[in-house]
């Protein structure tokens, strides 16, 4: 084989090549936002199918006269008819072919029905090249700490303490946006649900599993729970830190609070506590209809105590408030306490896809044959 022949030869081949994979890589990266649009282009094609062969034929008068009469007998058949005009192209009746610099290209029929087609695939959004993108948000590390003794059964608040505490807890996670956050539950011991996470959607789902009797040991050991959230607190280096506490306060160990208050201010760690219970309080269930009994054999009364929880928020430099019915417990600890008072920090959140966005190359062709298929109906209707 010549040299130049077999240059040649090669040069196609490695072209050839490097369309197609060009091609293929173009293909499996292709990506729809919305490929449910791409169901309707069969349709649209059956029914441009349709119309050309069934639907417009029916309508093309001047096809109908042409089969039944003859160029003599036009004028006869249509007023003001012209034998010449039967001299025109069979589409002139009413599809003129879209005339492009003197050159006649395609029937705005065709233009319509292309255009349409090119619109569908627009709306399904082609995108390719995919990359990964960082996703950044600024947060703060917050540790929750439910109380869920026995005390939190008691029904002043409807359906009873522990269930409301249960949906403030929803509301509070509906606010956060880059914060991580720790679950920790507390009764006569303090366990930690959840380390620290930005998922509050597994955060809430393991909230609603708690329950009074996954902790034996029984009472309301506010400090142990306060020290088990310092030690979830400590991977939150560099970054803002934050105590949630959700209790009535109620069997706490005066001088132990104290101790664990400074310890936290030191730590310049500020607890923002939302009081759960009323004032008045209620009767404690102990199960079967029955009620807890005090060392004197009284029938336990429960309520919020409010001043020692208001002791402990202004120690740390937090905030306190009562349990609301809308949203302005959470207005008051988060949006005025939390988001401008400890500091956030800007961190990665999560991976995602980043799309290069397509749907330009064919809504741009689209748009111009619709409009060059409407100047063609409206030049044909003025005439």
């Amino acid at each position: 084989m010549p040299d130049d022949i077999s240059g040649t030869w090669e040069g196609d081949y490695s072209m050839m090549s490097y369309l197609s994979q060009s091609w293929m890589l173009f293909v499996t990266q292709l990506n729809w936002r919305s490929p449910g649009w791409l169901w309707l282009i069969p349709v649209v094609v059956m029914v441009a199918i349709l119309w050309q062969y069934r639907v417009k034929p029916a309508r093309n008068i001047l096809a109908r006269i042409r089969r039944y009469a003859n160029m003599d007998m036009w004028p006869v058949v249509v007023r003001g008819a012209r034998a010449e005009d039967m001299n025109m192209p069979r589409g002139n009746s009413g599809d003129t072919t879209l005339n492009f610099l003197k050159l006649k290209i395609v029937s705005p029929e065709l233009l319509a029905w292309l255009g349409l087609i090119l619109m569908l695939l627009a709306l399904a959004g082609p995108r390719w090249q995919h990359e990964n993108e960082t996703v950044f948000r600024k947060g703060a590390d917050i540790a929750v700490v439910m109380d869920v003794s026995r005390s939190m059964r008691v029904g002043d608040e409807k359906p009873d303490r522990l269930t409301r505490a249960k949906q403030e807890l929803h509301d509070f996670l509906l606010r956060l946006g880059g914060d991580r956050v720790a679950l920790i539950a507390f009764a006569g011991r303090a366990f930690l649900m959840s380390p620290l996470t930005p998922d509050d959607g597994i955060v809430m789902r393991l909230a609603r599993q708690i329950t009074p009797q996954m902790i034996t040991d029984q009472g309301s050991d506010l400090v142990a729970g306060l020290s088990r959230a310092m030690e979830a607190l400590k991977s939150a280096r560099g970054r803002g830190r934050a105590i949630v506490l959700l209790t009535d306060g109620e069997n706490v160990d005066q001088e132990a609070l104290k101790r664990v208050a400074i310890r936290l201010a030191k730590a310049h760690i500020p607890v923002f506590i939302l009081g759960v219970g009323t004032l008045r309080g209620g009767l404690v269930p102990e199960g079967d209809g029955r009620f807890v009994h005090d060392a004197q054999g009284r029938v336990a009364n429960s309520r919020l105590h409010e001043q020692r929880l208001m002791a402990l928020a202004r120690a740390t430099g937090g905030i306190y408030t009562r349990m609301q019915a809308g949203d302005g417990d959470w207005h008051a600890l988060y949006d005025e306490g939390i988001a401008r008072s400890v500091m956030r920090t800007r961190v990665a959140t999560q991976e995602r896809l980043r799309w290069r966005e397509a749907f330009a190359w064919v809504l741009l062709p689209g748009m111009l044959m619709l409009g060059l298929w409407w100047k063609s109906r409206m030049r044909m209707w003025r005439a």
